[in-house]
């Protein structure tokens, strides 16, 4: 697997879109780009080539839309930030990362929200499981404000791809409602190491194949470059978005991606590659 690393944003059009300067409710959405070091931000994701970009205090490894306090969070190794959507501006929560709660250097991180328990997971490209249990979790529980380790990924017995070590770089939750826990969800991922969606069973760390991931019919070959996330204007609706970066492409593009099938849609090419990470703001 080669990884590649973004060198330029400003092959994109950096420019402030004109949805922001007329105030449309839009779904937004967020990436990081240069290796975590830039929050890039979508006014409108079905435009998401106009963009602004805010340049960060710290080099981040993932980020998360939290859909319970309407926060963008972010994930380093040893730290969880509230990221300021505005300006980029980074908030320590002080959480305790327990001691096996480590990702190595090397790794791919995904970052999002069960939203059912209001708790964020993080998985990696070298099969870590971890999850942030935010401050108050439980009213009390021991848990709260710290990282855990949990089960690392494996694919199921009797899987289509049982005994492949999976590769993990985006996760996604249904059931992102505005200001609530859900009453249900359930988690998928992107493998680009099967080239597949996938499930994946939280605690548990168990994966099963849903579909390869199809593009016009063909299958497609995608690197770990790029995010996924679910927007839901209620229970059980759920539209899913994901950045998809080729293997020995230079650039990314954005898609819907049927949860069902793995199909995935181009809205728009990105016109740059790099991208770690994806979340949707989901308007009001």
């Amino acid at each position: 697997m080669t990884f590649r690393t973004l060198t330029a944003v400003s092959v994109l059009a950096l420019t402030a879109s004109s949805l922001f300067a007329a105030g449309h409710a839009s779904d937004k959405g967020y990436a990081l780009a240069e290796n975590g070091k830039t929050l890039v931000v979508m006014g409108d994701i079905k435009k998401p080539g106009e963009v602004e970009t805010f340049a960060l205090s710290e080099e981040l490894d993932a980020i998360a839309w939290r859909p319970v306090t309407q926060e963008l969070l972010g994930f380093a190794d040893g730290t969880i930030y509230v990221i300021d959507t505005a300006s980029g501006a980074l908030t320590d929560l002080g959480a305790t990362f327990m001691e096996d709660a480590k990702i190595a250097d090397d790794a791919m991180v995904a970052l999002d929200f069960n939203n059912k328990i209001d708790a964020v997971r993080a998985v990696s490209t070298n099969g870590d499981n971890l999850v942030y249990f935010p401050d108050g979790f439980g009213g009390g529980d021991e848990k709260a404000n710290s990282v855990r380790r949990f089960t690392s990924l494996a694919y199921a017995d009797g899987d289509a791809n049982a005994g492949a070590k999976p590769m993990v770089f985006a996760n996604a939750y249904t059931n992102a409602i505005n200001d609530k826990t859900a009453g249900s969800t359930f988690q998928y991922a992107l493998d680009a190491e099967t080239d597949a969606l996938i499930s994946l069973a939280n605690n548990k760390g168990t994966l099963d194949t849903i579909g390869k991931v199809m593009i016009g019919g063909a299958p497609a070959d995608i690197s770990p470059w790029g995010g996924f996330d679910i927007k839901s204007p209620a229970e059980d609706e759920n539209a899913a978005y994901a950045i998809l970066q080729m293997e020995g492409a230079d650039s990314a593009g954005f898609y819907t991606i049927n949860l069902d099938t793995g199909e995935a849609t181009l809205i728009s090419d990105l016109g740059m590659g790099g991208f770690s990470g994806l979340a949707v703001q989901q308007h009001k």
